[in-house]
């Protein structure tokens, strides 16, 4: 008889006080299981005793508990080699014999001894299949066929062996139930190990979808399959012993040795794969790691060897605290969620990769698809966030939609879980903006000619840097303000406090304060925008960008000025509307004014008719007649209105046309004479 039962007198009523673990089905089992005992169970009274409040536990109180609760689960542990008799009973209870339970386990043995060898065929069926085509389109496509295929195998196995189990079991409660946890626990098994092939597929590099060599394939093989078929039992067999009516100290030395070896398997096993998984973590973009990746890669193993260790403690305190077999399958899914969201992220990010990708050449394409890639990597970063929050949750037992008054999940795991909503929704909120905004704003402009000025850009593409800052500054501090108010903290007092830290700022800091309300006037006015040519007095430049405070300005020769807003008394802008430019040119006395006039006049309409810079010009070439007469020159001034992104180079096309022209118009340019007078020596 297991620990913690003892023997009553006839006639005497006992009070059973049932965990809360246990799910209506099992409290009806163990109903029936009593009655065919010929136990009668009887209602509880109309007015039950008293029951004391639930007093505050403490840190101290908790640890002493568990310590408590440890030791009698280990001195429990003993009893358990009563299960096989135990489970006899039970059956025996229920109108069956012996045998039945005997025969009920060979064919489970039966069935579970022919699950790996129909495994171990269809994978030998496979490996003789033709080698499979480069690419990852034609293995992701093997893989699906190959799951299809053990997955239809897997249903046929789990019917033919549940249909067996439930042949022998003839209605008795006991041994359906069993029967039952006993299919599923083997298509998990099964299930588990076909997909670790799949993804790892030792024997086959043609099928593999990680990119590591076959030594490592066949490593992490070896110890993953271990873990993924032990994992599932043990949960089995601690469910088994909370079904049979053993003691919670009993249930808790189930569940507590298995999980303890267990998890020392599982640091070994994360030791010994460090290196061909971080080999497999480099090689997963099949890109140039960052260093991002590459510390990922580096130190994966101790994440989940703290994992394993933190799942190990969780378990051992709500053990502890009085919960049932539940736990001990958390436990075992927690990894494994763990795990599959990692996997499916990878997965998410290498096929928006192979999405975005594009020519380099298109520049604006490129650019496009680098904005779309980070929205919906950061989009999908976010959804993996929520859903493994909530995907842990439940697998825990937390109830985050509507827990109960004074409960955990009440005080903190909701409020804590509707702040983290809050701040992944304004994160997602601000990735879409961002896209649309870098979707909106000019590409930025790289090295160019020292005469070229850059096209001037819009007064909107001028005014998204700014609004793209205010927006991020502003969903920050409404997340961070909403959730705080979700935690349950007053933010009254935080927002008075910021008002007079914001008074103060105000009143230090008056060359910031005048920085900034100059800058909201240059805007206001247009006085610039991004891609302009300015002069401040000090300082000119291309206009690159500009906040709330500053500009910053990008010299000809490569230099980048930031200027303060407050520091700019005037601004000369030239690049607005048009630019008219204006150049001497030095002849000989002798030239022929008429002839001068008509060939710089055809060379001007020769400049409008050309189709790379004709359109630039506004207004043509022409001559605005002498304005110097010289001992050796004579000085004829040109004009011409422009466009105002190149001018300097349109004035050196003219001046190379006019060079032409005035040679074949035999017109000259003044040679440079130097006039030396000399004094006779008769003088001297």
């Amino acid at each position: 008889m297991p620990a913690g039962w003892a023997t009553e007198p006839a006639g005497a009523t006992v009070i059973l006080q049932l965990p809360r673990s246990m799910s209506p089905d099992q409290v009806k089992g163990m109903i029936a299981d009593l009655a065919a005992k010929g136990v009668q169970p009887t209602a509880p009274g109309a007015d039950p005793p008293a029951v004391d409040p639930p007093t505050l536990m403490t840190g101290m109180k908790l640890t002493v508990r568990i310590w408590e609760e440890t030791k009698q689960a280990m001195r429990a542990v003993p009893a358990l080699r009563q299960v096989p008799q135990v489970w006899v009973r039970h059956v025996e209870a229920e109108g069956g014999t012996r045998d039945d339970a005997l025969r009920f386990w060979a064919i489970a043995l039966a069935g579970l001894v022919a699950a790996p060898v129909i495994g171990l065929g269809m994978h030998a069926a496979f490996d003789r299949r033709a080698v499979v085509a480069p690419g990852l389109g034609p293995r992701l496509r093997a893989a699906f066929i190959k799951f299809l295929v053990a997955a239809f195998a897997l249903a046929i196995f789990a019917f033919l062996f549940c249909a067996a189990l439930m042949a022998i079991s003839m209605g008795r409660p006991i041994l359906a139930q069993t029967a039952d946890r006993l299919v599923w626990t083997a298509l998990q098994w099964r299930l588990s190990i076909v997909l670790l092939s799949i993804v790892l597929s030792p024997h086959r590099s043609d099928l593999r979808l990680l990119a590591i060599d076959d030594a490592d394939a066949q490593t992490c093989s070896r110890w993953f399959s271990v873990y993924l078929t032990v994992a599932p039992f043990n949960f089995f067999f601690v469910w088994l012993v909370e079904r049979l009516g053993f003691s919670q100290a009993a249930v808790f030395g189930a569940a507590l040795l298995p999980g303890l070896v267990i998890t020392l398997y599982k640091v070994a096993m994360f030791w010994a794969t460090r290196r061909p998984v971080g080999r497999a973590i480099l090689a997963a973009t099949g890109g140039e790691p960052g260093p991002i990746r590459r510390g990922v890669a580096a130190t994966w193993h101790w994440f989940f060897i703290a994992l394993s260790l933190g799942i190990l403690i969780a378990a051992t305190i709500e053990f502890a605290l009085g919960k049932g077999a539940w736990v001990a399958r958390a436990s075992t899914a927690t990894q494994g969620i763990v795990v599959a969201l990692a996997v499916v992220g990878q997965a998410s990010h290498n096929l928006i990769s192979r999405l975005c990708a594009c020519d380099a050449t298109d520049v604006r394409r490129t650019l496009r698809r680098a904005r779309l890639h980070r929205a919906l990597s950061r989009l999908v970063d976010a959804f993996l966030c929520i859903l493994g929050a909530a995907w842990l949750g439940e697998t825990w037992g937390f109830d985050l939609v509507d827990p109960e008054p004074g409960s955990i999940e009440r005080l903190f795991l909701r409020p804590a879980f509707e702040a983290a909503l809050t701040v992944v929704a304004a994160w997602i909120l601000w990735t879409v903006l961002s896209a649309v905004i870098d979707e909106k704003m000019p590409p930025p402009a790289g090295p160019g000619d020292e005469d070229e000025t850059p096209g001037s850009a819009s007064r909107l593409d001028t005014l998204l840097p700014l609004v793209r800052n205010t927006l991020l500054i502003g969903l920050a501090v409404i997340a961070v303000i909403v959730a705080l108010a979700t935690l349950g903290l007053d933010i009254g007092p935080l927002l008075a406090g910021l008002g007079v830290l914001g008074i103060a700022v105000g009143f230090g800091a008056q060359s910031l304060v005048r920085d900034v309300i100059s800058g909201i006037f240059f805007l206001m006015e247009d006085a610039f925008r991004v891609g302009e040519y300015i002069d401040t007095g000090r300082l000119r430049g291309t206009v690159e960008g500009m906040s709330l405070r500053s500009v910053r300005l990008r010299h000809q020769n490569g230099q980048v000025h930031t200027i303060p807003f407050g520091q700019v008394q005037s601004v000369t802008n030239y690049s607005r509307d048009w630019a008219v430019v204006k150049f001497n040119l030095h002849l000989e006395p002798t030239a022929d004014i008429e002839t001068v006039r008509k060939t710089i006049k055809r060379v001007g309409e020769e400049l409008l008719d050309d189709p790379e810079i004709g359109a630039e010009f506004m207004q043509p070439l022409k001559m605005q007649g002498v304005v110097d007469v010289l001992q050796t020159a004579l000085v004829v001034r040109c004009k011409f209105t422009a466009t105002p992104a190149r001018p300097t180079y349109l004035q050196r096309q003219a001046l190379r046309r006019l060079i032409d022209a005035f040679a074949a118009s035999q017109i000259r340019f003044a040679a440079p004479n130097v006039t030396v007078q000399l004094a006779s020596a008769a003088a001297g």
